[in-house]
């Protein structure tokens, strides 16, 4: 044969080969059951190629198309998208607002909108308003919902970094896609997904530290750090609650650092370069993330919402010049105050309120009759204007002024304080005050002014003749007021803005106090109360004079007190502090709220929308109960495998390997369920089933993880093929019970149409609902 031929034939084939071949050409004729247990024992092998991409893969487009269907529906305002998507309308308009909240989900809202075309028009006034007519918004929606997607490869690849068992991970994966209460939270324009985006990534970049920590100062070790620390600056810039992964994170680098001093060969300059490598990826990059997205959100909110300041009047006047349409922007006004003079004054405390009255009495059978309400209101308002009154004389010009040049207000002269919109005196009286009993009654009493000319000839008569001065017959003394100023020098002038001023009843000795108490909304309109408090010496009898109207004294500027970026800063995250202090669940919240003890066995539902399309907050309560066994499962096996070393119990190469991977991971899995769940016991505040939600991912990785070992740990008290059949039979139950639990449940969460008004007994889950407080 020549060598043409010899060429033509090629290399002959290996045996093995052909067998291979054989076997692929009678693939379609192996029973479609042996393909299965093949599929399944390739899974539960979980090497990581093909059928660990499949998997993944799998599951992703899973997570994206729970959250994307009905995304649109229904296409109206629903629940706490009336709250945020005002925020995102005044982001676009750069409009100030305050929330609660810090403000970088707000942001990415904001982004969201803006890149699908959203024009900042919609009010958001209330849910069921329509969508109709308004494009881009739909864009906030689908954001939210890839973020809330996220979950899912979020879930599987730490798992799968915890442990290396890919049984595990599709677990994980699969509680996550499947749970009905986190795509429901996924769906709608909230801060929520964007949360639970966040502290997972932060918690996954924890698992990520602790993979490259056998190689120090790499490449990949600095960027799984800094990784992690950017992470953690967009946890804390959506919501305060990521200061628990925060914290988790924190205790890992803690004991990682602590043992690295314990290694006796270490040098202690290598523990200190770790420390500082740890507090710039950790903190300094976090804090610098922190810092810019508010540097952001104040450059952006430029332009106060109304002249009336709503959002802005519980900051301070420093704060509030920079806010174009703002009274105080670019303000000129005089500097000192005068006697005549029409002034607001603002509380100098944090979040200080005006000094407030209006034409409605309080309750006569509390006081007695036409004694006016005397409050404290948050923004500014005509009912916030006094004039400052000599102690006996009336205004003696038509312009409610007094003659000649204006005299100033003094440390320690007496004054009266004159309602303009009520036509009142600010009263002190001997009666106890309605809300803080131990003070005094402040009020108003109506007085009308002395008419101009009558109170001119009164003046003429007392320059004359001083003997001779007629008495004002319609004044008391419980109308008198000593203005003291802190820190005041008899005589120094009372100045606007700069100086903290007590205005003390002279009967009484007592300070107009803003008591930080509400009054009832019956009669009240839950605003605050103002008393007589007798100690002189607190703080919230200090009040500030913000602005002032006399045409007869000279204007100044007072760019002056206008403030830093830093100051802003600061003064926001203290009014965020001091406003979600006073939280406190109230009226219909006392019971809409929710208390952390019903939400790990899903005994309450949380309405979202009702409006001919039900929506209800419940989760998937199959997958509640099955986390909330493993809860236990994983502290118990942790506690049995402790038992077991300390009995010396020695393990193989393999097995012990497995078993560490299975510790570190329960053990950082449980805490970060602990970290994010049992401090909701100590906020006595209003509290919702949705806080409890970023807790359940870290319960449903706990349950795949405990699983996934128990599984794994089969053969060693079954025999291979024994073993091999209960994985098969366990795994594929685990699946199918999460597919029929969603299927069951799922349109809770998505939502359906109704008719009419909700009836228990005529629902269409009734048959599937379990507790009396399940509103499905």
């Amino acid at each position: 044969m020549s060598d043409s031929e010899d060429s033509l034939k090629g290399d002959p084939v290996p045996e093995g080969k052909v067998e291979n071949l054989k076997g692929a050409s009678d693939f379609k004729s192996i029973p479609w059951s042996t393909k299965v247990v093949k599929l399944m024992d390739d899974f539960r092998a979980g090497d990581k190629g093909k059928i660990w991409w499949a998997v993944f893969w799998l599951f992703v487009t899973l997570s994206v198309a729970s959250r994307l269907h009905y995304i649109s529906e229904p296409y109206k305002v629903v629940w706490d998208e009336a709250h945020f998507g005002k925020m995102v309308s005044w982001y676009i308009n750069r409009t100030f607002f305050f929330d609660v909240h810090p403000v970088g989900g707000k942001l990415l809202l904001t982004l969201f909108g803006y890149l699908g075309g959203y024009n900042g028009t919609h009010s958001f006034h209330e849910p069921s308003y329509t969508y109709d007519g308004y494009e881009g918004i739909m864009s906030m929606r689908i954001g939210c919902a890839l973020l809330g997607a996220g979950l899912v490869p979020f879930a599987f690849h730490i798992v799968w970094t915890l442990t290396r068992s890919l049984p595990a991970s599709a677990f994980a994966a699969a509680l996550i896609t499947f749970e009905i209460g986190t795509i429901t939270l996924s769906k709608f324009i909230l801060l929520d997904p964007l949360l639970m985006f966040f502290i997972m990534g932060s918690f996954h970049g924890l698992c990520l530290m602790h993979e490259v920590e056998d190689r120090p100062f790499s490449r990949g070790w600095w960027n799984t750090y800094v990784y992690t620390g950017v992470m953690l600056g967009c946890v804390l810039s959506v919501k305060f609650v990521g200061l628990f992964i925060v914290l988790v994170v924190g205790c890992y680098t803690a004991l990682d650092l602590w043992q690295k001093l314990g290694e006796l060969n270490r040098p202690l300059v290598s523990v200190l370069v770790h420390f500082l490598a740890r507090v710039f990826c950790l903190i300094i990059i976090p804090v610098a993330v922190y810092l810019t997205i508010f540097f952001i959100h104040d450059q952006i909110l430029i332009k106060a919402r109304t002249n009336f300041a709503g959002d802005e009047g519980i900051f301070s006047p420093g704060f509030q010049m920079r806010l174009e349409d703002n009274g105080l922007y670019n303000m000129t006004q005089p500097d000192d105050v005068a006697f005549g003079s029409v002034v607001t004054m603002k509380n100098a405390n944090l979040g200080g309120v005006y000094l407030h009255s209006h034409n409605i009495s309080y309750p006569p059978a509390l006081v007695g009759k036409d004694r006016l309400q005397v409050t404290g209101f948050s923004a500014k308002d005509q009912n916030n204007l006094f004039r400052i009154l000599f102690p006996e004389d009336d205004p003696d010009l038509p312009d409610s002024f007094y003659r000649g040049l204006p005299e100033l207000v003094m440390n320690g002269d007496w004054v009266r304080l004159y309602h303009l919109q009520s036509e009142s005196l600010l009263s002190c009286a001997k009666n106890k005050s309605l809300i803080t009993r131990k003070h005094n009654l402040m009020y108003g009493m109506p007085y009308n002014l002395t008419d101009p000319e009558e109170s001119a000839k009164m003046v003429s008569q007392y320059e004359n003749n001083e003997e001779a001065r007629p008495r004002n017959e319609k004044l008391t003394a419980w109308q008198l007021f000593q203005v003291v100023i802190d820190g005041g020098k008899p005589g120094e002038k009372l100045r606007v803005l700069d100086s903290r001023v007590k205005f003390v009843c002279v009967p009484l000795n007592c300070a107009i106090f803003w008591a930080r108490a509400k009054l009832p909304n019956a009669w009240g309109f839950g605003q605050h109360e103002i008393s007589c408090g007798g100690n002189l010496m607190d703080p919230y009898t200090d009040w500030i004079i913000e602005q002032q109207i006399n045409p007869y004294l000279p204007n100044k500027t007072f760019e002056r007190f206008e403030t830093t970026f830093f100051s802003r800063f600061l003064e926001t995250h203290r009014v965020m502090r001091w406003v979600n202090s006073r939280l406190k669940p109230e009226g219909a919240d006392l019971f809409n709220s929710h208390r952390p003890w019903m939400w790990p066995i899903c005994v309450k539902s949380q309405v979202w929308f009702d409006v001919q399309f039900r929506i209800v907050l419940l989760g998937n309560p199959i997958i509640f109960w099955i986390n909330l066994i493993f809860l236990f499962a994983g502290p118990a096996i942790l506690v049995f495998h402790h038992y077991k070393q300390k009995r010396g119990h020695e393990d193989s190469l393999e097995v012990k390997e497995r078993k560490d991977r299975m510790i570190f991971a329960c053990k950082w899995l449980l805490l970060a369920y602990l970290f994010h769940y049992l401090p909701f016991y100590t906020m006595n505040r209003i509290l919702y089933y949705h806080h409890y939600f970023p807790a359940l991912q870290f319960s449903s990785m706990l349950t795949a993880v405990v699983f996934g070992y128990i599984l794994e740990t089969l053969e060693t008290w079954l025999p291979t093929r024994r073993a091999n059949l209960a994985f098969h039979w366990a795994t594929t139950v685990f699946f199918a019970v999460l597919v029929y639990s969603f299927y069951l449940y799922c349109y809770v969460g998505y939502g359906h149409p109704t008719d009419g008004p909700f009836n228990l007994d005529n629902s269409t889950y009734k048959n599937v609902r379990l507790f009396d407080d399940w509103e499905i």
